[in-house]
Parts: C-alpha cells; structure tokens; sequence
C-alpha cells in the first residue's frame, strides 16, 4: 500500500500564510509513531474540502458506511437546537495535497484549500449534520497525518469495533435524569419499577435494572412488549394506576396457571405474553364478564402446558403467539350446518 502522504512541514518561525491557505490554532499530540492535531475549525472553512471513501462506491479503498441524510439531518437540526452541543472529534487524515505544516513556536496548522485535502475517517454523519445545520459553528476536529490507506481504514476498524457503546438499559435510565423521556417513556419505566418492587408482582427482583444478569428480564424486551400492550384500547382508556393492577393481575395469572412460571422472564415468552393480551383480556370479559384475577386466570389456563423449550430460531415469539391462540380459541368450531 503506498503512502499517500509524509509527515507534515513543521516551523520553528512564524510564517505568512500562502494563496489557499488556512491557519488554526492546534494541540498537537504525538502518540505510538502518529501525529495527532487537535483544534476547532469553522464548517464552511473544512467541508469543501473533505471527502469519504466509502465501501459501496469504491470496493478496492472504500471503507465507510453509506451516506444516511435522514441521519445528518436529525443532527442538524440537533446542532440548531439552543442548549445542544456534541463535543465529540470529527477524525480526519490530511492528504499530501493539503501540505499540512505546523508551526511549533506559534501553535498554528495550516492547510491548503483544495478538493480532498482530508478524509474522514469517523464521523462523517456529524460532519454533514455541521454542515446542513443553519447555524455555522465551528467544529472540533482530530487531524491524523501521514497514513496510507491502510491504516486509515485501521483506524477506522479501532474506532468502531473496540470502544465499547454504552447499553440500551442504561441510556434507557439516564433518559430519566436527562430530562428527554416521552411520556410513553416514563409510565413504562414507572411500570418496570412497580413490577420489580411490589410485592404481589411474580417478576419482583426478576427484572434487569443495570448490567443484564442471568435470569433476568431486559428493560429492552420489557419496553417492547408492554408498549404493545399499552397500545390496546381496553388498556389505554384507563388510568394508570388501573393500567397497573390489569397488567399486575394478568402476569399473576400467567404465573398461577403455566406450568413452568421461569417463562416469565424469557424474552420471547414475555413478548408473546402481551401480544395477545388485548384477546385474552377480551375473552375474560366476555365469557366470565370480569377481568379480575379468577376471570383471567381461567383464561389464562389454556396456556398452561405451552412450553418456550418447544421453539427455537428467530420467529420463536410469533410462534409462540400462533400456538397461544389456537388455545385460545379452541373452542370455536364450524360445522357443515353453520355454513
């Protein structure tokens, strides 16, 4: 692979600055054979001349994702937005025909304005959000110089594979001290508490609150099926503290009735649990003309020898939901004279 660029011109003395030429103030940190040079730089003075190698349009060098303007956009309009800000690097790698030159004495990096003077190696999402945001910040960039493709795409593979994301359960948690949750949000989140204190609820101390633990329900697959369920028109019109005790009833049913009660905090059994809630919930009504606990545990008994063991693979829930049903209607029947 050859070296697409060499190690940037560096001054002792200040120097005018030529045709073309941008001038920043940088921090420069030089770290396991690289040097690294950190600054702020107004988006109008940095896109033009940037670039992306992406995978999809060149398979021979590319190594970047696709260009999602539904995402650059949500982070322009986050940028426009008063009291936001991402503090995070765009990661870009100079090229020779920037010829980068750093000035030890003052500090200051320099760069010719050309086209693909710097490839952007992380971040190419929030650079565009910068640059369709109505608003001209200045954005804070981390320039490589002197990698070949190679190494570029590395980089790319270290930045993207070995830092770690933070889990979805813990983001769900700070949305709370943040500020940001929907009101969806916050009844499901005051729904997970409820479950997992109170002392009536079969899932009291089963259900995942931080690091996801053996045995344990996800607030991730606890979110999903009781959003589906809070969508049901029997469920939604009523007050929350009602929604409480149904949704309370209906898992005490479950863990009266099924034969093996563990189901309870398997991700697929749950999901299939609240995916037919709204026809189990009716029945009860119907037929017992309750929906209190006895009511729904009839109900519910029809499910008693369905097992999660019997499924595998990925539909497991929708199968799991297919088989609760055909239990759950057994008892209708057309015969040659009904029709």
């Amino acid at each position: 692979m050859s070296v697409k660029n060499s190690a940037p011109e560096e001054n002792e003395a200040e120097r005018p600055e030529r045709d073309g030429e941008h001038s920043y103030p940088v921090q420069k940190l030089h770290q396991n054979g690289h040097d690294i040079f950190y600054t702020t730089i107004p988006v109008d003075d940095l896109f033009p001349y940037t670039f992306v190698e992406r995978f999809c349009e060149n398979p021979e060098e590319g190594y970047q994702r696709r260009y999602d303007k539904r995402r650059a956009v949500e982070i322009a309009e986050y940028l426009a937005t008063d009291g936001m800000s991402i503090p995070i690097n765009v990661v870009l790698s100079a090229q020779h025909n920037a010829e980068l030159t750093y000035t030890r004495k003052t500090k200051q990096l320099t760069y010719q304005r050309v086209p693909e003077a710097f490839t952007v190696i992380d971040g190419q999402h929030r650079l565009w959000g910068y640059h369709l945001c109505k608003l001209r910040h200045r954005m804070p960039v981390a320039i490589y110089n002197g990698l070949d493709t190679m190494t570029e795409a590395r980089l790319f593979l270290d930045i993207n594979n070995k830092h770690k994301g933070v889990p979805r359960e813990l983001l769900k948690n700070v949305k709370s001290i943040a500020g940001t949750e929907t009101e969806i949000e916050l009844s499901l989140r005051r729904l997970f508490h409820f479950l997992n204190t109170d002392e009536a609820s079969p899932l009291r101390g089963k259900l995942n609150v931080g690091e996801s633990s053996p045995g344990k329900l996800s607030r991730i697959s606890f979110d999903s099926a009781l959003g589906r369920a809070q969508k049901s028109e029997l469920l939604s019109r009523q007050p929350p503290e009602k929604q409480q005790e149904l949704i309370l009833n209906y898992l005490r049913a479950f863990d009266a009735e099924i034969d093996d009660s563990e189901q309870l905090t398997k991700r697929s059994y749950f999901g299939a649990m609240f995916d037919v809630f709204d026809e189990v919930v009716r029945k009860a009504k119907k037929e017992l003309n309750s929906v209190k606990l006895p009511a729904l545990q009839t109900v519910v008994s029809l499910f008693a020898d369905i097992s999660e063991a019997n499924y595998t693979g990925a539909a497991k829930r929708q199968r799991l939901v297919e088989e609760m049903r055909n239990h759950l209607h057994s008892d209708v029947r057309i015969d040659a004279d009904d029709i």
